[in-house]
């Protein structure tokens, strides 16, 4: 069981991607910290071996509380297939995908972040 921390791709100009990269069931994933304003609007897609896993997206304004990050619709968000994705809008201070189930799962879970 691994740590494992997102990296930001900044490639495309003023376009942030939040990459949780080969994250697994049982794996740690450390948050993103949402700064400025970025995160206004967001999307979040899965992609990789899924092993049977269900990805969540969770928040939380403390970085210790956590709750279930729903997508524009007010449905938490389940990602239970290969490239799933979702639209969301947030406003926390943190963000962090959680893997459930599954097993020989290599999942990259990406956020792209808008706002000012």
């Amino acid at each position: 069981m691994a740590t494992v921390t997102p990296a930001i791709n900044t490639d495309i100009p003023g376009v942030p991607r939040v990459i949780w990269s080969g994250a697994a069931t049982g794996d740690t994933l450390e948050p993103y910290i949402v700064t400025q304003q970025y995160g206004l609007a967001a999307s979040v897609q899965s992609v990789g071996t899924l092993g049977g896993a269900t990805i969540t997206m969770q928040v939380s304004n403390d970085g210790t509380n956590w709750a279930a990050a729903d997508d524009v619709q007010g449905t938490a968000i389940s990602m239970g297939a290969v490239t799933d994705y979702f639209e969301l809008s947030l406003s926390g201070a943190y963000l962090r995908p959680a893997i459930a189930g599954g097993t020989g799962d290599s999942i990259d879970v990406i956020v792209v972040l808008r706002g000012a």
